[in-house]
Parts: structure tokens; C-alpha cells; sequence
């Protein structure tokens, strides 16, 4: 089996799916999953790593072969969402969109990527279209039949009611990169993947941002989450009224083993 199990707790609760949520987020050597409560009770958590197979069939087969071992059906859910963090992303305003164009949008934005997906926001009125691996997409498809693909910019902009009563800039990090979203009054202003060299350049892009969108007041907070350390947040934190890690919207734990987790790390299954 390509996958591994890094991290995995399960507890079996209700044995019915019916009202729970799968969320899965996919990265370059693996990807994440949990299982939640619309009351926001974790259930699973769990990740998988490896090297993604090259064909459909063979992906398909090890994705179903990991969520078999980890005893973990994938099926009967509410929901089921896969998140696909991508480098190239471009928001494309509805009555512009088509979707014969989608390489072409990433293109003129720089992006060289040969396989491109499309993800609708409603609350923005807007396609978000993003570069992916298509073959290892469609085997999720098939694997978890009814499963809604998404990538972290069209999740992040889920969280535009938390700037109601200040601004927000929200960061998801990885390694390089940052994912940034500026909010105010409820709404989103801006959101894009930004590479940087150091801490210093990063530090500079995100205050960038911040002014840029009138985000600089004195109530501004600083949400961060992903590849996340002390030095990280300690850099940043002198720069912004409040700094918070952000660890989504799961608020109970099924099993007591759920207090280990880094839940900010995995922010973007967990809301």
C-alpha cells in the first residue's frame, strides 16, 4: 500500500454517518482526514502518507485500502469535502467565468500549470480556479463517491463573518508559502499564495497586506494556522493588536487522545 499511517484516532460514537462530516486535505506527500459532528465534535483524525500513485486505478486502490485499514467508512456521510492546497490559484469574478477558459486564467497570473480545476463560492459570487493533480482528484472521486472538491482559498473565505467585529487576516502556512486572506466588516477583501524567502520577507508581505486593505486598525488580529512554530509566532506577533492560532471550529473531542493534536495545524478540516 502506498500510504502509511502517520497519526490515527478513532473513536466509534454513533455509528451512523448520516449527520457527520468527512474532510479531507490533500498535499504533496499524503493527506489528512477527519470525521466531525455538525455540533463540531471530532470523531477521527488521521493522517496518511506516501507517494501518490501515478494512475487512477492505482490510487484509487490505495486511498480506499488506507480508509479500510484505519477502519474508517467512507460512506453515508452528510458530506464529504476534499481540500487540494494548490500553488496557483485565481478568483474569477461568476459573470466573467467559463470554463473553457480556466488554463488561460492562470496563465495570465503567471501560473504553468497544465491541469486546472474550478471550485464555485457562493458567498463570493466568484469561481476560484486552481491548478491540481487531476488523475489523484478524480480517484478521491471514485473512491468517495458525492465528495465536493474545494481548495484552501475558497475554505478560508468561509471565514468571513469572524471580521463582522474587527478585522481579520488570516495565514495558512506551509513550507515557503503562505496562504492569506484579508477580511473586514464581514467580508472578503483579498486572498492569494504568497512565496517568500525568510521570515523577514514574509513578515513584510503580510503587513503589506494588512495596510493595503485597510486592515491596520487597532483591534486587527492575526490568524495563523498550518506549518506553525513558537519562532513563527513570536516573529509576528509584535506586529498586530492580537495574534491567535486558529484551530478551526471543532470545539469537543470524542476521546480524550485529541488533546495531543496541534488542532491548528489541521485547521482546514476542522471547520
Amino acid at each position: 500500500m502506498a500510504y502509511r499511517c502517520k497519526t490515527l484516532i478513532a473513536t466509534e460514537g454513533d455509528s451512523s454517518n448520516q449527520e457527520k462530516r468527512l474532510s479531507i486535505c490533500l498535499v504533496a506527500d499524503g493527506f489528512s482526514f477527519s470525521v466531525t459532528s455538525p455540533d463540531g465534535t471530532l470523531f477521527a483524525f488521521g493522517e496518511a502518507e506516501g507517494q501518490h500513485a501515478a494512475s487512477i486505478t492505482d490510487a484509487t486502490r490505495d486511498i480506499k485500502a488506507f480508509f479500510a485499514d484505519a477502519g474508517i467508512r467512507p460512506l453515508g456521510y452528510k458530506n464529504i469535502e476534499l481540500v487540494a492546497v494548490s500553488d496557483e490559484n485565481a478568483w474569477v469574478p461568476d459573470e466573467l467565468y467559463s470554463t473553457v477558459a480556466n488554463r488561460q486564467y492562470l496563465r495570465l497570473l503567471g501560473g504553468t500549470a497544465d491541469t486546472v480545476l474550478s471550485a464555485p463560492c457562493k458567498a463570493l459570487g466568484s469561481t476560484m480556479v486552481f491548478s491540481a493533480n487531476d488523475h489523484l482528484i478524480m480517484a478521491f472521486k471514485v473512491a468517495l463517491p458525492g465528495v465536493v472538491v474545494i481548495n484552501q482559498h475558497v475554505k478560508i473565505a468561509s471565514l468571513a463573518s469572524r471580521s463582522i467585529s474587527h478585522p481579520v487576516i488570516v495565514s495558512h502556512w506551509r513550507q515557503g508559502r503562505v496562504d492569506l486572506a484579508a477580511m473586514n466588516e464581514g467580508r472578503y477583501l483579498y486572498g492569494n499564495t504568497i512565496s517568500f524567502a525568510n521570515m523577514d520577507e514574509a513578515s513584510f508581505q503580510i503587513i503589506e497586506v494588512m495596510k493595503l486593505f485597510g486592515a491596520d486598525k487597532p483591534n486587527t488580529e492575526l490568524m495563523l494556522c498550518g506549518d506553525v512554530d513558537r519562532e513563527l509566532y513570536g516573529r509576528l506577533r509584535p506586529y498586530f493588536p492580537t495574534t491567535t492560532l486558529f484551530s478551526g471550529t471543532a470545539t469537543k473531542f470524542a476521546s480524550p487522545e485529541f488533546k495531543k493534536l496541534h488542532t491548528y495545524r489541521h485547521a482546514l478540516i476542522l471547520f
